[in-house]
């Protein structure tokens, strides 16, 4: 089939001009991204049989390209550029994109940001955006979620969007319903079995449904040394009203504190209500994740997608579990909570690119609205990105509607993934290995808090304090401000 005749420049500009001045809608970013690419082939900026590489991790792969590569297909068809796609190796982003050389689009976490760009590792895709008249909009109908967080490093998009993975509870309700747990629970604690709004209601339910002896375990977040600053966070940043800051307003940390050390022997409180090997190296989510959903735990702290894996027809939680607001402290009257970014697969183009063009364009193509919830339906590892996507039948009966209703409750209390900061991987490393040293019993709460304010103090100095302070000045302005009525 013969391309379809492409309008003369002044004529495109202008169409262009009047759809980023109505606001998108499903669709139009997807055509616009085809059309400048045949632009870009018309005028020979890119060869015709160019090949777009992209990389990712394997569990990508079908968000990236579609079920049964049905998203692949479209573009390719469409374009006339073919999609070389192959699986990374489970590194972080960092290392891969530091090694690679001929790869034009690849994934990255929210936190490593700061690394990349200040390694000049990954594309600016400001000028891009600007070129090919795109915007990444935030409209509560079909717009990106959190579109700072995900996409701006400063005061450039360094990424677009392709995931949602801030953290959400995930507990029993069969158990929580249950007469015989209701009564006994109230005997033995004196208040009533319900979700648990605080961290303390959290550790006491944790505590009270744990059963090792009998393969049953009251909480099944990971504890491994890498992933630890994930769980440890949310802990921490809601003990103070509107948040508890990590630095001060001179970068001098603020957690060798008593929030700090709560934080810290909060989460070391479900360590013994935890699978056996949950300290081992390399046991993450992978390992404590099945304990959930093979019906051995009784709650989770993970991603949206713990829903849509619990749901599927092979799972002994379909139907016995519920998503719910992360916990959090009573503070002043008033309930702070507070989630964050953990993991995340968004799209970014890596400096040395063969074909940065091709890499920006496809991933404005993939993430419009309507292949957002194709991609998102497609039932792989991406979650609801877009709003549209939240109201798509499809992706409602894969997740469960009440799911979609806690995230999107959730953004509000939404904190910024990481310290924001360059040397990010370091910052958190630390704070990792420290609160994992504290999990063995090798360091006090205390002693690990203490340890690794002075770790985060020699980072900063490496790195220059100046210039940290005016990263964190900005990213901070990121975090929320909500609070819940106290109950």
């Amino acid at each position: 089939m013969p391309p379809k005749q492409v309008l003369p420049a002044a004529a495109l500009a202008a169409a262009l001009w009047a759809l980023c001045a109505a606001g998108a809608h499903a669709g139009d970013q997807a055509e616009r991204a085809v059309a400048a690419v045949r632009r870009l082939v018309e005028g020979g900026e890119v060869r015709a049989g160019t090949v777009l590489k992209l990389r990712a991790k394997q569990g990508n792969m079908v968000s990236l390209l579609g079920r049964d590569s049905e998203l692949q297909k479209d573009w390719e068809r469409r374009t006339g550029i073919l999609v070389d796609a192959s699986a990374m190796p489970q590194l972080d982003s960092l290392e891969f994109i530091r090694q690679a050389s001929d790869i034009d689009l690849t994934i990255a976490r929210n936190h490593e940001y700061p690394d990349l760009v200040h390694g000049q590792l990954i594309e600016d895709l400001t000028p891009l955006l600007e070129r090919f008249g795109f915007t990444l909009p935030d409209d509560p109908q079909s717009g990106y979620m959190l579109v700072r967080h995900q996409a701006w490093f400063g005061d450039r998009v360094v990424a677009v969007p392709a995931d949602m993975d801030i953290a959400l509870l995930f507990v029993r309700r069969d158990l929580l319903e249950d007469p015989v747990h209701r009564a006994n629970y109230r005997q033995r604690y004196g208040r009533e079995l319900a979700v648990p709004r605080t961290w303390a209601e959290y550790e006491r339910q944790v505590e009270y449904f744990s059963r090792p002896a009998e393969g049953f375990y009251g909480a099944a977040e990971p504890r491994e040394k890498v992933t630890g600053w994930m769980y440890w966070l949310p802990r921490y940043l809601s003990a103070a009203a509107p948040n508890q800051w990590l630095f001060d307003d001179r970068m001098r940390p603020l957690i060798d504190s008593k929030a700090g050390v709560a934080a810290t022997r909060s989460y070391l409180a479900t360590v013994r209500h935890s699978p056996p090997q949950a300290l081992e190296d390399g046991r993450d989510y992978s390992y404590t994740l099945p304990y959930f959903i093979r019906g051995k735990a009784y709650a989770t702290v993970l991603t949206t997608a713990t829903a849509k894996i619990s749901n599927r027809e092979d799972s002994a939680v379909r139907g016995k579990f519920v998503a719910a607001p992360m916990p959090g402290h009573q503070v002043g009257g008033r309930l702070v909570r507070r989630t964050q970014f953990m993991y995340g697969n968004n799209l970014v183009v890596p400096a040395g690119a063969p074909n940065k063009l091709l890499g920006f364009l496809y991933a404005m193509w993939l993430t419009d609205p309507d292949n957002a919830s194709r991609s998102v339906a497609a039932n792989g590892i991406a979650d609801p990105y877009r709003y549209n996507s939240l109201r798509d039948d499809r992706v409602r009966a894969m997740y469960q509607p009440h799911t979609l209703d806690v995230l999107e409750a959730e953004l509000a209390h939404a904190a910024p993934s990481g310290t924001g900061l360059p040397g990010d991987s370091e910052y958190l490393g630390a704070l990792s290995r420290n609160i994992w040293l504290a999990a063995r019993g090798e360091l006090s709460p205390e002693q690990a808090m203490a340890r690794t304010a002075r770790q985060w103090e020699a980072i900063t100095e490496r790195y220059g304090r100046d210039a940290q302070i005016a990263h964190w000045r900005a990213f901070s302005k990121l975090y929320p401000t909500a609070l819940d009525a106290a109950r």
